[in-house]
């Protein structure tokens, strides 16, 4: 009985880290690049843009669904993760609007306005790059960095602090490798 426990524990182990869920739980410094090291072609790639840590640690995951990998390629890779990384914020914004003072509170509900924006000029984004159109790729996602930018006005004129801070931050590193890889293609 106690060998096959341990089997569904390396079991599950073995799944967690087969879906990138053990480097996301250890964070950046835990989890680097020991533990899901990027293609050396998207990390070349990667090496050219603003954050190259972050396009490595978000675009790196999905390589082994791209035949190719080129900048085409590495583009579609740290959209699809700048997508998912807005749905992440917004289920932020829903989990910490619940333990927050009201003041707060309101001022999430402009961010999530905001993200649900962002996610829809990334949607027109991801088309516009489907038909290799970078000016409207470019103004997409110009336009989806002053969406979740914008989610600090209330916070700053609240005098209260942003608990999507972090989201912000990371959204903006994002967004800014995607604008410079649009450039690339």
């Amino acid at each position: 009985m106690g060998s096959a426990g341990a089997r569904v524990v390396l079991f599950a182990a073995a799944a967690l880290l087969l879906t990138g869920l053990i480097p996301q739980a250890l964070g950046k410094a835990g989890g680097g690049g020991a533990v899901n090291p990027a293609n050396p072609q998207v990390a070349g790639i990667c090496s050219k843009t603003p954050f190259p840590e972050v396009c490595k640690s978000t675009a790196g995951r999905h390589a082994t669904k791209y035949p190719v990998i080129d900048n085409l390629a590495v583009l579609n890779m740290q959209v699809d993760a700048f997508s998912k990384r807005t749905a992440q914020a917004r289920k932020h914004v829903t989990k910490s609007a619940r333990t927050i003072p009201p003041a707060q509170a309101q001022a999430l509900t402009f961010c999530d306005t905001m993200y649900m924006n962002t996610q829809d000029t990334i949607g027109a984004a991801q088309r516009a790059i489907t038909f290799k159109d970078t000016g409207t790729a470019k103004i997409m996602l110009q336009l989806a960095v002053q969406d979740f930018d914008s989610c600090d006005r209330p916070f700053t004129q609240a005098g209260v602090p942003n608990p999507m801070g972090k989201f912000d931050k990371e959204l903006n590193q994002m967004a800014n490798n995607c604008m410079t890889l649009a450039n690339m293609i």
